[in-house]
């Protein structure tokens, strides 16, 4: 596990907001809460850890969320399900990062999206396929990362085409390894955030893999658990971040990784 601490240093020109954020929202006896507790898994270019320290586009716009409420908060590093766990059952007082799906809006605090990307199919460089539209599929052996927002994805895209598998793999890696290697068979693919595929194959090289199509466009949130957070504490954060949303903030995080910026709402 992997730990970091990011601490208020208010910058002036948010001063005027967070006065007005404060009275409307808090009672002044909140301002001496306690830390806020935020956990996330290894999902770069989104999270990412380097020297030990939480990285990337969600790590940083937390940062500015915190030290615009004047708060302090920690970020920790856990395997997936491990993360999801303590955030679901109240141990923790948010996750970077979520899908929005209808059973995750009855556990978390939703907000605002943050990231927009999209899902891709994957295959290899031999295939012939480019993908149009479900039916394309019929008969193929999809790879996923799961149980995820990913595989969930993955399932609703294959669930009323002929003949068509999947198959929940640990982590993408190991999806990748397998199409490389043709276990998915002659029709097989695998699907695959296009963020994080680009980031893969940039470690890893294409190695006789092609992008064959956009499934869909997706969008990334912080969920804050409904078990930890109170609906006034969450609407002083998801307002925070909105702002920084409207004035360029969270965009220019966004660009500095090469991702793009939800709209903001």
């Amino acid at each position: 596990m992997t730990r970091t601490c990011s601490r208020p240093s208010l910058r002036p020109t948010r001063l005027p907001l967070l006065a007005v954020l404060l009275s409307a929202l808090l009672p002044a006896a909140a301002l001496a809460a306690p830390p806020l507790t935020f956990v996330m898994q290894v999902f770069p270019p989104f999270n990412d850890v380097k020297g030990g320290q939480p990285v990337g586009v969600f790590p940083e716009v937390l940062r500015e969320v915190c030290a615009a409420m004047q708060t302090e908060c920690k970020l920790e590093v856990y395997p997936w399900r491990r993360a999801y766990a303590l955030a679901q059952s109240g141990m923790a007082d948010g996750i970077l990062l979520l899908l929005k799906t209808p059973q995750r809006e009855q556990i978390f605090h939703m907000g605002a999206p943050v990231i927009q990307s999209s899902y891709v199919l994957y295959a290899q460089q031999q295939n012939p396929m480019r993908y149009t539209g479900p039916a394309d599929l019929a008969g193929y052996t999809i790879g996923a990362y799961g149980p995820s927002g990913t595989s969930y994805a993955a399932t609703d895209l294959i669930q009323a085409i002929p003949d068509a598998r999947l198959e929940v793999e640990m982590d993408n890696p190991t999806a990748l390894r397998k199409l490389r290697l043709g276990r998915y068979g002659a029709k097989g693919a695998v699907f695959i955030n296009l963020d994080l595929a680009l980031h893969l194959m940039k470690q890893e090289g294409d190695a006789g893999l092609k992008q064959v199509g956009e499934v869909q466009k997706v969008e990334y949130y912080i969920g804050l658990s409904r078990k930890k957070m109170s609906v006034r504490q969450a609407e002083l954060f998801h307002a925070t971040l909105r702002q920084l949303q409207r004035d360029g903030t969270v965009a220019a995080i966004a660009r500095k990784h090469g991702l793009k910026a939800a709209a903001p709402r």
